[in-house]
């Protein structure tokens, strides 16, 4: 498992290169096709669940679900992703979708499962959360 030190140097990199790499718009006919090519969101519970939180989940997330981010500072709060564009860039391992999420009561920011900053609220992401001492 890497160390706490590695694991905020890989996100600090996912931050520094979405910077560079500002988000871009996706169609319905592309996130549509995106989720064709990732499977959908039941599809993704059945492989394999991530062992750690700062592990990247190739899931499909969709308008109104609740969910669990990262904020930049490394604290996890619940959200819920709200309507609004789904973008696409660049992310720590390949390009990726990222997902508006309101948490807090009102601020909204996106999230990309491929950086391992968004989570389902499913019982095992809360028992992740629970283990970190997050919950």
């Amino acid at each position: 498992m890497p160390s706490v030190t590695s694991k905020a140097a890989s996100r600090k990199a996912s931050q520094s290169r979405v910077a560079e790499n500002p988000l871009r718009p996706v169609s319905p006919e592309e996130l549509e096709s995106w989720s064709d090519r990732d499977g959908d969101s039941e599809s993704t519970l059945s492989e394999p669940l991530p062992e750690d939180l700062d592990e990247s989940w190739s899931y499909t997330f969709h308008t109104g679900q609740a969910v669990w981010i990262r904020t930049s500072g490394g604290n996890w709060h619940s959200g819920r992703v709200c309507s609004g564009t789904t973008r696409k860039g660049n992310t720590r391992e390949k390009e990726g979708l990222f997902y508006p999420v309101k948490f807090d009561g009102k601020l909204r920011k996106y999230f990309a499962p491929l950086n391992g900053e968004i989570k389902p609220d499913t019982p095992h992401t809360r028992r992740l959360l629970k283990d970190a001492g997050w919950l």
